[in-house]
């Protein structure tokens, strides 16, 4: 069995607009102060448990440790190195090796950034919207039961 993500969030938006309009209208929610700040739910207001910290803190380890493995990504220069040992000749076309292999670390770490700073995206634009549907909930009244 596969899980398709964009049918399933679809469908559960399409439940939670149905239930929205059958609580009838509701006032403008009230916007947050960002969409990583999830308002702690009045007295009486179901907990939506809308928890992104973890996402953010995963997306924060991947830039410290590309960070770090970006330092430590380095190779000797090949002729340098052949110079050093007795019998060993090393030219133009290992350092060419050499380069083209650092090249190749360096765009795999900027794919990881890019990859880490997509996850952080997704995270805000998800929890803006979770947030915005979690508010319009509450608004309804009587619409969420406590868990």
């Amino acid at each position: 069995m596969t899980f398709d993500f964009e049918a399933e969030w679809t469908r559960a938006k399409g439940d939670a607009a149905l239930r929205l309009a059958s609580a009838g209208p509701s006032p403008s929610p009230t916007p947050s102060a960002s969409p990583s700040a999830t308002p702690a739910p009045a007295a009486g207001d179901p907990d939506l448990a809308l928890v992104h910290g973890p996402v953010r803190s995963k997306a924060s380890g991947i830039r410290t440790a590309n960070a770090e493995a970006r330092g430590k990504a380095t190779l000797d220069d090949a002729e340098a190195v052949g110079r050093s040992h007795a019998g060993w000749a090393a030219g133009t076309a290992s350092n060419d090796c050499v380069a083209a292999w650092q090249r190749r670390l360096r765009e795999l770490a900027d794919l990881v950034d890019d990859a880490a700073d997509a996850l952080t995206a997704g995270t805000n634009a998800v929890n803006a919207e979770d947030q915005a549907i979690a508010d319009r909930l509450r608004a309804a009244g009587g619409v969420l039961e406590d868990a």
